[in-house]
């Protein structure tokens, strides 16, 4: 399960990466005391807690210095892992994630009454939610007023009755945090579509990886139990008579602020992650579209927006949406968890009413306080509220039907700021809702090697019905304001640092998981569902993985033949690797060195961009290069992450690093760069050759590669051909074809004396033996292609099929082996006719791919 996974970097060990001397002083004695808060660290005497003594005297033990040490090992697992977050909504500004490496940590017994009130209160919202869609009793007795049910944007008058005896609401979460009295208050709840359950995750695999022994020593309470619940909870949601049931993430994609989190769990709970483009609507049933056909998909996680999960239901500009997916819940074809309408129980003008209602539907008071709240439909508290904030002490003023707009702080605004404000309450004052700001308890938060410092922390927690009652996570995220004078931000889309929440059990957690899966798995190799997009990322994965191989080895070719030739005939030969280069849009198309009085030096220049442009701003529009290519294969990686092993996610990560940071800027420099690239670029083709399973996944991502590799063929040697004859017969030319395709030595082993066009050709064409031969790249292809043919009455081969065979056919029965050189001419000729047909038609070929696996057809019968 997660905990249990490796670390990637750096060896695979058991003990603490920490030094066992202490190397600096003890860290906690220079961390100042809160100054009259709560800090989770300190008593008021200064003392360490006693949940926090033993971890603070192992902190204490290694100091300043140990602790950074310790710590490089948690940047490279942030790092390697592929961890960001995108704070903008923008696939071009994401960023690591922020951990800090002290932990926050409550014993048992403090967690425990905390843990019962976070469960009574996700009993209350699921109590509030079926209420409000059913019989609405908490409306006719006047305990809620129906202005904060029936004006929210998110209120969904089509949602089904709900069942009395199940569960509405399955997924929730609640933001806390500790008063200064050290009781816990409720900042805000989450009950739509509730994030961060997998930056907990990914914090907790960090820290136990940095400090296994200590964790392990402490009797840390690990996840796993909760998330095999979760798992099996997703399935038991579907049909009992299904067999194999459809279970999917609907991911928002990668543009939002969480979408690595939606990759990372799909992943671990081992259900495919899809977009609303992936899924379609036929006959009030919903299908996920895969390279087989439609898959029928009977249970939706759901973390789109509710206002955005069915176009037809409320026309956006955003293809975030499925369209016709509430006829289907209407419809009770497909269960989505948390239904659509369950995120009005967000709105903070609900709170005022919740100990009343938790006495009338619990018939319990309240475990769990929230922040001091009044709804603007409260008129005199609202009004005395605010006449005592306002520009005086520290209030927020948000919106009261869960729209979302930054909260406001009263206490900043000036004397226009004010009167502005209240116009705009005046105006409808229902619409807004006032939080006193509360005091935050602090904690110690590290900051790279200078003193610790206690900054304000808040905590997610998180639950979900199992079917029988909420179960949380013995953990959760806390959030730690970027500044010791500053708050936490409690949404995602805040840069305020996160830390890992560690429970401390009294004794060595021995979970044993309750599952509802089958206890014994029947043996079966089947490949499991792929969706058409997953199938398209990991072929283009594959397809920008050879561009950027094959245009490195162009341009580490030019390098060494500028560095070691010096007569103006030879760099002639370097004519037909610029030209594969323009025709790869590496080189602009009009540029021409061979006519600058320093060719050289011209040629240098149109090289350096092509490495060093990491974006198509930097250079003309329609130019590509290296770096560009390598940010288009990390972020379709990050993905297809649940797709890829960590290595190959590794090596991938080490190419993009490696065409981003390089500190060289001139050619002769570039060469070892180029060198290490190519290194890994062989890494990841022994690793996509020897270490993924031939599933379907591997198949597309085998067909980019050899696709790839075949047009980077054709066009290198359609160049070489349409030079003059005495020209592309030259040693040099020959030379440097054959070292691109990395196969100067087997042509040495197998021939004498300086290389000649024919078996030149021969050997990167027609020779099956060469895995990086023409006929090989299409007999790899012919291979897949049939894999991958689709059932029919006839059993024919496709369109597709066919062009690939009747191309490896011609490679299989010609041979170059001419007599004289009229002979030789007129093969060349009928070589070039065939290669540059073939090259002309493969972006049609590649196209027809596209529309026959990446696209859809009618559903299969289910």
């Amino acid at each position: 399960m997660p905990e249990q996974r490796q670390s990637q970097s750096q060896g695979q060990n058991t003990r603490d990466a920490l030094p066992s001397q202490p190397t600096s002083a003890s860290i906690l004695a220079s961390y100042p005391q809160a100054s009259g808060g709560y800090d989770e660290y300190l008593s008021p005497d200064g003392s360490l807690r006693p949940s926090i003594a033993e971890f603070g005297a192992r902190l204490n033990e290694i100091g300043q210095e140990g602790l950074a040490t310790s710590w490089k090992r948690g940047d490279e697992l942030l790092r390697d892992n592929g961890l960001t977050h995108n704070l903008l909504s923008d696939s071009s500004t994401f960023r690591p994630w922020n951990l800090d490496p002290i932990p926050l940590i409550l014993s048992e017994a403090e967690w425990q009454p905390l843990a019962q009130a976070a469960i009574q209160r996700a009993r209350l919202w699921d109590a509030i939610l079926k209420d409000c869609y059913g019989p609405r009793t908490l409306l006719s007795e006047g305990l809620l007023p129906p202005a904060l049910v029936f004006a929210q944007p998110g209120f969904n008058r089509s949602l089904p009755l709900p069942d009395p005896d199940a569960n509405l609401l399955t997924f929730y979460a609640v933001d806390v945090a500790r008063a200064r009295d050290g009781s816990w208050t409720v900042i805000a709840d989450r009950t739509e579509a509730p994030n961060g359950t997998g930056f907990a995750l990914e914090n907790r695999i960090i820290l136990t990886n940095v400090f296994p022994e200590t964790s392990n020593k402490l009797h840390l309470i690990r996840l796993a139990s909760y998330f095999q619940s979760l798992q099996s909870t997703l399935f038991a949601k579907a049909p009992r008579a299904v067999d194999e049931p459809g279970v999917v993430l609907l991911s928002p994609g990668p543009t939002d602020s969480t979408y690595f989190e939606d990759a990372y769990l799909a992943r671990y709970l081992g259900i495919p992650l899809a977009v609303g483009e992936e899924l379609t609507v036929r006959d009030d049933r919903v299908f996920l579209k895969t390279v087989s056909g439609l898959k029928r998909i009977h249970v939706l996680y759901r973390r789109v927006h509710e206002t955005l999960i069915d176009p037809l239901e409320n026309p956006v500009p955003s293809n975030q949406g499925v369209a016709g997916l509430m006829q289907a819940i209407r419809a009770g074809t497909v269960t989505v968890v948390n239904p659509p309408g369950c995120g009005i129980a967000e709105s903070p003008a609900l709170l005022p009413y919740l100990p009343a209602i938790a006495n009338r539907l619990l018939g319990q008071d309240l475990s769990l306080p929230s922040i001091e709240t009044v709804w603007g439909g409260q008129s005199d508290k609202f009004d005395a509220l605010l006449s005592s904030t306002l520009g005086k002490e520290p209030a927020f003023l948000k919106n009261s039907f869960g729209q979302r707009t930054p909260p406001l702080s009263t206490v900043d605004l000036d004397a226009s700021g004010i009167e502005e404000l209240k116009t705009r309450i005046e105006r409808d004052p229902a619409a807004y809702t006032l939080q006193r700001q509360m005091e935050f308890s602090t904690a110690p938060v590290w900051n790279q090697g200078k003193p610790l410092e206690p900054r304000p922390v808040a905590l997610r927690l998180f639950l979900f019905h199992d079917g029988n009652d909420f179960r949380i996570m013995p953990g959760g995220l806390v959030r730690c304001a970027p500044s010791p004078d500053g708050l936490p931000g409690l949404s995602l889309t805040n840069d305020s640092g996160s830390k890992d929440l560690w429970i401390l059990g009294d004794e060595e957690d021995n979970q044993q998981v309750v599952s509802n899966l089958p206890e014994r798995e029947t043996v079966r190799r089947s490949a499991g569902t792929l969706s058409s997009r997953a199938a398209d990322n990991l072929y283009w994965i594959g397809r920008y993985a050879e561009r950027t191989e094959f245009a490195t080895r162009i341009i580490l070719e030019i390098a060494n033949r500028l560095s070691a030739e010096h007569d103006q005939t030879s760099i002639r030969s370097l004519e037909p690797l610029l030209n594969a280069l323009k025709n790869s849009s590496f080189v602009p198309p009009e540029a021409d060195p061979f006519l600058d009085a320093h060719p050289r030096a011209a040629i240098r220049k149109l090289l350096l961009p092509a490495f060093f442009s990491e974006t198509a701003d930097a250079r003309e529009e329609h130019l590509d290069s290296i770096p560009q290519n390598l940010v288009r294969l990390r972020d379709l990686s990050s993905l297809s992450s649940d797709r890829l092993s960590g290595e190959t996610w590794l090596i991938i990560q080490q190419l993009h690093e490696l065409g981003h940071y390089s500190p060289s800027r001139n050619l002769g420099n570039l060469r070892p760069i180029l060198q290490k690239a190519l290194t890994y670029h062989s890494a990841f083709n022994g690793l996509c050759r020897e270490n993924l399973t031939r599933n379907m996944g591997w198949i597309f991502l085998n067909l980019g590669r050899k696709l790839e590799r075949a047009a980077g063929l054709l066009n290198l040697v359609c160049e070489i051909l349409a030079l003059p004859p005495a020209r592309r017969s030259s040693s040099n030319v020959l030379d440097t074809a054959l070292a691109v395709n990395d196969v100067t030595l087997t042509y040495r082993f197998r021939y004498q004396g300086a290389p000649q066009i024919l078996p030149v050709l021969d050997l990167i064409l027609h020779d099956p033996s060469n895995p990086r031969s023409l006929a090989y790249q299409l007999s790899e292809i012919e291979r897949d292609l049939s894999t991958l043919a689709t059932d029919n009455a006839e059993d024919l081969p496709t369109s597709l099929h066919r062009f690939v065979m009747r191309s490896l056919h011609y490679l299989e029965t010609e041979v170059l082996d001419a007599q004289s050189d009229e002979d030789e001419i007129e093969q060349l000729d009928s070589l070039t006719a065939y290669l540059t047909n073939l090259r002309d038609r493969l972006p049609d070929f590649t196209e027809q791919l596209g529309w026959q696996f990446f696209t859809h057809a009618e559903p299969q019968n289910t």
